[in-house]
């Protein structure tokens, strides 16, 4: 016999929009054919994580990568699960996933986890399968990494699957030169807003920005990807007034664990 559970959420950034959703189902499933051997959890984690790449290769999905943080903060949960013998996505007094993941070292735009209870641990990923909600998760498109852990609970096994959408880690620094190139390979002469401590970053209405120069256009958005801007600024960009730029990335926002890029763009009629 095998219990298992899935949960989703999401969320989207584009200037300064968050959107999120979760999600839960609970199933129980009677799976036939179980095997009669009980795996060591770093087998059976191995076992899990071929077996979910290998339905979505069969599929022409992208292969999932290990993720430490996402593995963490599975492994945590599960051994939650298995010491209060409870099948919850989130226990008492324990963050919701995308905190826990967050707390767990994982960096993510969308996460999605699938959990389950059984006595072998060769049936979870047949019932996750025959699960729509589980199913789902497994073959989500819009995922690129995961983490797993499977546990002994003594009576049973508890394992936790943790899927989500990596967001490259990146320093304030980086952030800035990844944008610049893109804006220097679009011709604009890179100049420096602000001063070392990143004041513009709180500047209020009509983007008062630190600096002497008088800025044409700005735009302050958030991001998942750092190597896309708004489509605002992509049609300011084709305008031929401007002939040089800058930018500043923020520190990050509160976002119940899911990770975003802060950027501001100012674009200058003269240099």
């Amino acid at each position: 016999m095998l219990l298992v559970v899935s949960s989703s959420g999401q969320v989207m950034c584009r200037h300064v929009t968050l959107l999120t959703s979760s999600m839960a189902l609970a199933v129980l499933l009677w799976v036939a054919g179980i095997g009669t051997a009980q795996k060591k959890a770093s087998s059976a984690e191995q076992e899990l994580m071929d077996a979910v790449n290998r339905e979505r290769k069969e599929r022409s999905l992208s292969i999932l990568k290990w993720d430490d943080g996402l593995a963490h903060a599975a492994s945590k949960h599960a051994d939650l699960m298995a010491e209060q013998k409870l099948l919850l996505h989130q226990l008492p007094e324990e963050p919701e996933l995308a905190v826990r993941a967050h707390e767990a070292g994982a960096r993510f735009s969308h996460i999605t986890e699938n959990i389950g209870m059984a006595e072998f641990a060769s049936a979870f990923h047949e019932g996750w399968m025959h699960s729509p909600g589980h199913r789902a998760n497994i073959l989500d498109p819009r995922i690129d990494s995961i983490g797993i852990a499977v546990v002994d609970g003594e009576e049973r096994l508890f394992a936790v699957e943790d899927f989500a959408l990596a967001v490259e880690p990146l320093s304030l620094e980086e952030q800035e030169k990844r944008i610049g190139s893109l804006l220097a390979a679009r011709g604009l002469h890179l100049l420096n807003i602000g001063d070392a401590d990143k004041k513009n970053c709180d500047a209020k209405a009509n983007k008062q920005l630190v600096g002497s120069r008088r800025p044409g256009y700005v735009s302050e958005y958030e991001t998942t990807n750092i190597s896309e801007w708004p489509e605002e600024v992509e049609k300011e960009l084709h305008l031929p007034r401007y002939k040089s730029a800058a930018v500043e990335a923020c520190p990050e926002k509160e976002t119940a664990g899911f990770t975003s890029f802060r950027i501001i763009i100012v674009l200058y009629s003269v240099e």
